[in-house]
């Protein structure tokens, strides 16, 4: 009976795999599910998967109705496989709206298909399920949630968008966090519209395909009524057909590996292969070409005479006083910028938002002490420039922004705006959003490639580099007892990018709750005592001191064995895929530093130790020293690890991989104390070789 279950358990395991197997990449027609998808229950291609995108097409391409419309239809397969895959039944219809236009999201088309007792089951989306929400000031989204979702759903989804913003093609990412077993994406354009193709990723295209071909529509012509008296006359209204000249392209991608992220990275979108349309121009017949996206020349005079950017730059009148007794106090250029920092980001108190408009003039973010970054970040450029220095703003995209295309001016990318100060031949970037920052230094946020200065005589991108770098330091001092008793001081001397946002979680936490959390983080090692020094000293590391104690046997012993990092090595390399295509983005440099001196108990020495250890990564880009030092009783173990660079690309990956599998192995390794026997030490057996 046993053999017969076993055999038909292995039976079905291989129909359902054989099932899944079946389930190949290509276009889905919307309705028309099949058996092997619904009885499927594993994504072979990767037996992970909570779901996985079966079909998702899309289409974009222009009608003419009293006027050009531009249309986007596109239906979508899904199979869920667990439910932590059941997000994926919450449908989000993104729509554009200027004011009181916007697209028209219609012919929402949605089924649930459930196997239940080897018969479909088939649950409609009802209308009702749909609802709006606004996402920012110019976007909104359809959203709703497909009915009756269970693991192993077939959900099919279809609509369509018609958009008067021509510049709104929709883009088309190949790639997902789930796989996606085939993704096509078409585009038909007339010529009347130029369209530059922007691609990004790192997968190849299944297919694709570029033709010229005709558009057809059909342009009515309204009725009129010419001349006059007898010899007036009535021309009907009409519809002709109008041939335009175009271009049809398709791109397919199949068996799409699930995006998955990885540490180290800005934002995932910046990895995900998709394709996107910048608009450059429109020319119809008989008309003048309308110029779409201009240079950074037009855009940069623009910005400069916007009431929301540049005007702002010149209300002044009301913070004149104060900045007369900044500048009466201080003298040097260095020192008026980095009191104008300093007084902008103690008086504003920033709101968490971005954006690269002030929203609120900065008369009354003043007044109020309260704005959002652009507003913070252009009063005090309006500031510094009240002052006498040659400042301006600069437009950046935040890391989990994602990338800027540098080709031509796409302000939509800008989500943050800084200042720029030049005082001689050194350039300074400022951001007045955070108290503890000093100027000169961004945030981690804002370190992402190059931003724009937007300068009248000063036409250029700026890099967007730290200033300072992740920097922690542990010292110790640790006696051990013959029972394995351990007691000592350690001091963690924390700086740089470290030391702002520990400052920050201990002033938002308050400090018991900080250290009570402080002292929770070593497991059987007790931290006693924790003290806080130069919390509120910017200039100097952020030192935390305190004792270390951890109990042994109880009684003697004879073998001791010690961890010489004392739970603070590295435990799992962070990066886990074999090849990783896109870089890894530390945002700064890394100093990593350990060090701790062990008193062993009279009577003991090492019988094993780690052998001292240096490696170094190709280009400086990193280094790892392990030193072990002994001095009679005491011995000292020195870990520390550089990061000398902040980005490795893919071709540096298998070096970095291996750089952090190498101080992973070495930071395990522990330390055997043995207990010895009077004539029989180490140094007693070497005496007594040497006499023979």
């Amino acid at each position: 009976m046993r053999t017969l279950t076993s055999t038909l358990t292995l039976f079905l395991l291989f129909a359902c795999a054989v099932g899944a197997s079946r389930v190949q990449g290509q276009a889905a027609k919307f309705g028309k599910i099949s058996d092997e998808e619904l009885k499927m229950r594993v994504y072979e291609k990767d037996t992970s998967a909570a779901a996985v995108i079966l079909s998702d097409v899309g289409y974009s391409h222009f009608q003419y109705s009293d006027g050009f419309k531009l249309v986007f239809e596109r239906e979508m397969r899904i199979k869920i496989l667990k439910k932590s895959g059941y997000n994926w039944a919450d449908i989000e219809v993104p729509y554009y709206e200027r004011g009181s236009d916007r697209e028209n999201v219609t012919s929402i088309r949605g089924y649930t298909y459930n196997l239940v007792d080897g018969k479909v089951q088939k649950d409609k989306l009802e209308s009702k399920a749909v609802f709006d929400e606004q996402m920012t000031e110019n976007w909104s989204a359809k959203k709703f949630t497909m009915p009756n979702v269970k693991e192993g759903s077939v959900i099919d989804v279809k609509y369509t968008i018609y958009s008067d913003f021509f510049q709104n093609m929709r883009e088309w990412e190949f790639q997902k966090t789930i796989p996606v077993a085939w993704s096509e994406y078409k585009v038909q354009i007339p010529e009347y519209f130029d369209y530059k193709l922007l691609q990004q990723g790192y997968l190849p295209f299944y297919n694709s395909t570029s033709s010229k071909t005709q558009d057809s529509f059909n342009v009515k012509r309204s009725g009129s009524t010419e001349g006059g008296g007898f010899n007036t006359r009535r021309e009907p209204a009409s519809v002709d057909k109008v041939d335009a000249p175009s271009s049809a392209n398709s791109w397919a991608m199949k068996d799409v590996p699930a995006l998955r992220p990885e540490k180290y990275i800005t934002t995932l979108s910046d990895y995900q292969a998709k394709i996107e349309f910048e608009l450059q121009k429109v020319q119809f017949p008989g008309q003048s070409a309308q110029i779409v996206v201009g240079e950074w020349e037009q855009v940069t005079r623009d910005l400069l005479e916007e009431e929301k950017f540049g005007v702002q730059l010149n209300r002044n009148g009301f913070f004149k006083e104060e900045l007369a007794a900044l500048m009466a106090k201080y003298k040097t250029p260095e020192s008026q910028m980095e009191a104008i920092h300093s007084l902008v980001k103690n008086r504003v108190e920033w709101d968490g938002k971005y954006g690269k408009f002030a929203m609120t003039p900065i008369r009354k973010v003043y007044d109020n002490k309260k704005g959002s970054a652009a507003e913070i970040n252009l009063l005090m450029t309006s500031m510094l420039l009240e002052a006498g220095l040659d400042a301006a703003p600069v437009l950046l995209s935040t890391r989990e922004n994602g990338r800027v295309y540098k080709g031509s001016p796409m302000l939509s990318k800008f989500n943050y705006v800084i200042s720029h100060v030049r005082i001689g031949d050194t350039e300074y970037l400022l951001d007045a959003t955070e108290p503890l920052l000093a100027a000169g230094n961004l945030p981690v946020r804002c370190l992402n490639g190059e931003g724009r200065l937007i300068k009248k005589d000063d036409q250029r991108w700026v890099a967007l580099k730290p200033a300072f770098i992740y920097s922690k330091l542990f010292s110790g001092n640790i006696s051990i007892s013959s029972n394995g008793d351990m007691k000592g001081t350690a001091t963690e001397s924390i700086g740089g990018y470290n030391a702002l946002y520990t400052r920050k979680s201990i002033l938002e936490d308050g400090e018991d709750k900080f250290l009570e959390s402080f002292a929770k983080e070593t497991g059987d090692m007790k931290i006693l005592k924790p003290k806080i020094k130069n919390l509120n000293d910017e200039a100097h590391p952020l030192d935390i001191t305190y004792e270390i104690a951890a109990s042994g046997s109880g009684q003697e012993n004879s073998v001791i064995y010690l961890d010489p990092m004392l739970g603070r090595g590295e435990k799992e390399n962070p990066f886990k895929l074999e090849e990783r295509a896109y870089p890894v983005d530390f945002a700064a440099p890394q100093d990593e530093t350990y060090i701790c001196n062990f008193t062993l108990p009279e009577g003991y020495e090492m019988e094993e130790v780690p052998q001292s250890k240096v490696l170094s990564m190709p280009d400086n880009g990193g280094k790892f020293m392990y030193v072990v030092k002994q001095e009679g009783n005491v011995v000292q173990i020195m870990s520390k690890v550089n990061i000398n660079k902040p980005v490795f690309y893919a071709p540096e990956y298998a070096y970095l991989k291996e750089f952090f599998n190498q101080i992973i192995t070495k930071q395990s390794e522990q330390i055997v104390l043995k207990k010895v026997t009077a004539g029989n030490t180490q140094q007693e057996q070497a005496a007594g070789n040497a006499g023979k």
